[in-house]
């Protein structure tokens, strides 16, 4: 189930981050976080199987990360993580914003799902290839 990281899910989490960003664990010091970042985890059988990584400025939060390992994907994790950090945000947070790449359509579903709409391009943000800027209004 959905819980914070504890300091035993670091080496863990920047394994899983790595599948993500070759650099993770250089781009997001998951080990020193700020105090308006959060990292939430999903493990089965004691076992971290994705987490999603969010900060929290004012009135807007963004989605850092979020990444289920593969051979549990299109079982809900990612959208259970999703909802618990949806249902985690303080009540002064109006916007959720994300960036994800164009191609990756299995994201940019779930991100539908959860009612989040593009609001911007960014052209050639991945190498060739556009990022859709992405945002729930909560209030």
């Amino acid at each position: 189930m959905v819980s914070n990281y504890e300091l035993d899910d670091l080496d863990s989490i920047n394994e899983l981050g790595q599948k993500i960003n070759d650099n993770f664990k250089k781009l997001f010091h998951i080990d020193n976080l700020n105090s308006n970042e959060k990292i939430y985890v999903y493990k089965v059988n004691n076992i971290l199987v994705g987490f999603i990584h969010i900060s929290i400025n004012y009135e807007t939060a963004d989605l850092l990360n979020i990444i289920v390992k593969e051979e549990y994907r299109k079982q809900n994790i990612a959208s259970t993580l999703l909802d618990y950090a949806i249902s985690e945000l303080p009540r002064t947070v109006e916007h959720f914003l994300l960036e994800v790449n164009e191609n990756n359509k299995a994201a940019i579903k779930l991100y539908n799902k959860f009612n989040f709409n593009i609001i911007n391009i960014r052209k050639n943000y991945y190498k060739n290839q556009n990022a859709l800027i992405m945002e729930r209004v909560l209030k």
